[in-house]
């Protein structure tokens, strides 16, 4: 399937867009600020620690005195190239001091076929001793071939599904969310303090770390095809309070005809130092 703007193939939309999100890391080499303020969407959220809006927050934001580097190591795109994800570790280093984490930035392609974002956020833990490989720019396309049915499109099921796993986490737990909406094989839960998860080890973490509240987004969007979507908000306490930041990325998996939950972050709202 071509991308909704006809850029080029899905293999080149990938491929492009790891271009850029490298291009972006080096570009922070420079500044920081200025590498944000260059690459973030006009509508842009980034955690900080809760969702604000990216722009504002980088155009007040001093330059940062430290080092921050990253890379990909995953990534993957819409049916329709014109929204995808881009994942990996992070490290900050200041006056010989270390702080590391992972990083889950969301994307989407422009009129002009550039790659802008739309969301940026990340969590922080120790150092891992098992570095993941830098993904290279060349990557192979992992998207999937068969897109949902128009009349799924039309209807936004994808919408139906991102309510229906929030109405289960928030009335019977995450786990229970998780057990029933998360992809089998490539789901990856984010929370700080701990190296990215897979779906059972992170139904083991939300069972003994229990995660409640309303739900309160603040942004949401889709590819024109519907094969990729993604939330962004913030989990709400008894008293209203922001507990936690979220992001979800739900990806169609033509095997099941449906949507599956692809990518989970969830932070405290505290203070923390990550790739924003």
């Amino acid at each position: 399937m071509q991308s909704s703007n006809a850029c080029e193939s899905e293999t080149g939309a990938l491929r492009s867009l790891l271009e850029t999100e490298y291009a972006f890391g080096q570009r922070a080499q420079t500044s920081v600020r200025a590498a944000f303020l260059e690459y973030l969407a006009e509508d842009s959220l980034v955690l900080e620690p809760a969702p604000v809006s990216g722009r504002a927050f980088y155009t007040a934001a001093k330059e940062e005195a430290g080092s921050l580097e990253w890379y990909p190591a995953g990534a993957d795109l819409a049916d329709s190239g014109d929204v995808g994800f881009t994942t990996g570790p992070w490290m900050y280093s200041r006056t010989g001091v270390q702080i590391h984490g992972h990083f889950l930035t969301i994307w989407r392609r422009d009129a002009a076929c550039r790659w802008k974002v739309e969301f940026d956020g990340g969590v922080s833990h120790a150092a891992d001793a098992s570095a993941e490989p830098k993904l290279a720019a060349d990557a192979a396309s992992t998207t999937q071939r068969i897109g949902p049915a128009a009349k799924l499109v039309a209807e936004d099921a994808v919408s139906r599904a991102i309510g229906d796993f929030q109405d289960t986490a928030r009335e019977d737990g995450f786990p229970a969310g998780l057990r029933t909406y998360a992809r089998t094989v490539d789901f990856r839960f984010y929370t700080d303090g701990e190296i990215p998860m897979g779906v059972a080890a992170a139904n083991r973490y939300l069972i003994a770390h229990t995660v409640a509240g309303a739900w309160k987004e603040d942004g949401r969007g889709r590819s024109a095809d519907s094969t990729l979507a993604y939330s962004v908000g913030e989990l709400l306490d008894a008293q209203q309070r922001g507990s936690h930041a979220y992001a979800q990325i739900w990806q169609y998996d033509p095997r099941v005809a449906s949507w599956g939950l692809r990518v989970l972050l969830m932070t405290p709202l505290g203070p923390s130092k990550e790739k924003t």
